[in-house]
């Protein structure tokens, strides 16, 4: 209310002029105003919360379905390993089977062939030493059909020393070792008792080390270095590595897998080292690879045989 005074010529109150106003309305819009832009903030506060929520919602979901994904991929690929390795197993299998079909016979024709010529001819000392060799090689070849023909059954285990099993897989490379001017160089001076098969063992010796020998080429300074020592309680753990240069890096993760070859094709098919790995895997034993400071390094665990106290 504003209040003005009317004053005469002396300057006497005549009259007072009052002029009000009413500013409830306003008062009140201004609480409507500010109760709305507290709603509204709070509104605001709200929304972004829930848009927060649903963004931590949507990041795990995001990483839950990736997590999926990833493990149906993995299942999808181990599964499609699996029967592609099963096939080839079933097909290698028939492939023994019959290359030991058409083998078996003609070693044994050959056997009795040359007892014969033993009996036609004299017994002289050079014939005899030949003789006695070539008996030996068609037996090793006979053994060695065996080796393929059981290489799918695990059958009953074993117990081989393994020393041993290494030198008799050295004497059969013994030409191939000399012809080549390759140093075998054995490491430990101890022998140890594993679970494997013989044969089998020598043929994954034997595969081992050719493939060292092809690998050397030129090189002037050829050496295959092999150790043996016990891993944990349980098992023995075999190096052998060479100074040939080792793998290239892209190939290493292949190295296993069936028909895999860096040779050319006149010179095999590339399964020896997918043969040798299924070989130690029958004995419950694992076969590994990398590249060491000079040359590949392979290393095959097996079991040891258990003592009795």
């Amino acid at each position: 209310t504003l209040l003005i005074p009317i004053l005469d010529k002396n300057n006497e109150l005549i009259e007072i002029v009052a002029f009000s106003h009413d500013v409830s309305n306003s008062f009140k819009l201004n609480e409507e105003l500010a109760l709305n832009h507290a709603k509204l903030r709070e509104l605001s506060i709200n929304l972004e919360n829930t848009v927060k929520n649903h963004q931590q919602e949507f990041i795990q979901l995001g990483k839950k379905f990736e997590k999926k994904m990833q493990i149906a991929l993995e299942k999808n690929e181990k599964d499609i390993k699996i029967a592609y390795e099963e096939i080839l197993k079933s097909s290698l299998e028939q492939m023994i089977s019959d290359i030991a079909h058409q083998w078996r016979q003609p070693l044994n024709e050959l056997g009795i062939a040359m007892f014969q010529m033993k009996q036609n001819l004299k017994d002289e000392k050079g014939f005899a030493e030949i003789y006695s060799q070539s008996k030996d090689m068609i037996k090793n070849m006979s053994e060695t059909i065996d080796v393929f023909r059981t290489l799918f059954n695990k059958g009953v285990e074993q117990c081989v020393f393994i020393k041993e099993t290494l030198n008799k897989a050295l004497e059969i490379a013994f030409e191939t070792i000399e012809k080549n001017h390759v140093n075998i160089n054995i490491v430990s001076k101890s022998d140890y008792e594993v679970l494997a098969y013989e044969n089998g063992l020598i043929r994954v010796f034997l595969n081992l080390i050719l493939n060292s020998i092809e690998a050397f080429k030129n090189k002037k300074r050829k050496i295959i270095t092999i150790n043996f020592s016990k891993f944990g309680k349980n098992y023995l753990k075999i190096t052998i590595k060479d100074n040939a240069g080792g793998i290239d890096k892209e190939n290493l993760d292949k190295i296993f897998q069936p028909y895999f070859t860096t040779k050319h094709p006149s010179q095999g098919i590339g399964v020896g080292l997918y043969i040798s790995r299924q070989i130690i895997e029958s004995f419950q034993g694992k076969i590994k690879v990398k590249n060491g400071k000079d040359g590949a390094c392979f290393e095959i665990f097996l079991k040891l045989k258990e003592r009795v106290e």
